[in-house]
């Protein structure tokens, strides 16, 4: 058991697979979760030997009822697209999980809506005093039944330019019948990405948004402190800004 272990922790993973952003011999550990058969790597990865995201996982390393011995699945990074974006444009951020989630939510909507939905909030800060001038349902989008899940907002009417996206805890919630479990059928631990209260990393007790906190398989942070230009300082996400058109 010396080449992988059965706890939450990221040295747990097959030891031949790369850390995040390297490539190992057999893939990255950001591409591998726990199942109720052992850790086992995404579909559609390079490693994978299949293009299909689709097709049944490869598990890599047997583990008998390992979903369950680690309980709650955690939410371990978060990856997005710096860039512009205009009012009405999307903008997506993807969270990496431990284990494969399967989410029952209502379909994604532009109008922000969040009723029976998986979603957690963003806030659109004007760069003159960095207050909200409106905010994003980040709604679920897509990637059920894999580690990774795509999470939905549209940039408001209320968009300045050089306006920033940013929040001070990301809250991952579910709404009315909405649901994220893991293949034990265990719920997905609910609250704060970012902040003292944090539930993200393999142990549920890290941020996952924050200026020390690098995206998923990236060297580049995801959050950085800005100053406004009269007033007022935010957290915000690294390389992405808002404009009007």
């Amino acid at each position: 058991m010396g080449l992988w272990g059965k706890s939450t922790s990221a040295e747990s993973r097959p030891k031949w697979l790369g850390d995040d952003g390297a490539q190992g011999a057999s893939g990255a550990k950001e591409d591998c979760h726990a199942t109720t058969a052992g850790w086992a790597l995404r579909a559609g990865t390079a490693a994978s030997g299949n293009d299909n995201t689709s097709a049944q996982v490869e598990v890599i390393a047997c583990v008998g009822g390992l979903s369950a011995t680690l309980g709650a699945a955690n939410c371990l990074s978060a990856d997005f697209t710096a860039g512009e974006y205009a009012r009405a444009e999307t903008f997506d951020i993807v969270l990496t999980f431990d284990e494969a989630i399967t989410v029952t939510s209502a379909a994604w909507s532009a109008d922000q809506v969040i009723s029976n939905k998986a979603y957690f909030d963003i806030d659109n800060y004007g760069p003159t005093d960095m207050a909200s001038d409106g905010g994003l349902k980040m709604q679920y989008y897509s990637g059920s039944g894999t580690n990774k899940l795509t999470f939905r907002g549209t940039i408001p009417n209320t968009a300045v330019a050089g306006g920033l996206l940013g929040h001070g805890t990301y809250t991952l919630a579910t709404n009315g019948s909405s649901a994220m479990v893991d293949g034990n059928g265990t719920a997905v631990t609910e609250g704060d990405l970012a902040g003292g209260s944090a539930i993200g990393g393999p142990a549920g007790n890290a941020e996952i948004f924050g200026n020390a906190i690098t995206k998923t398989g990236s060297s580049v942070m995801t959050e950085e402190t800005k100053t406004g230009s009269s007033s007022g300082t935010a957290q915000v996400l690294v390389g992405v800004t808002t404009a009007v058109s």
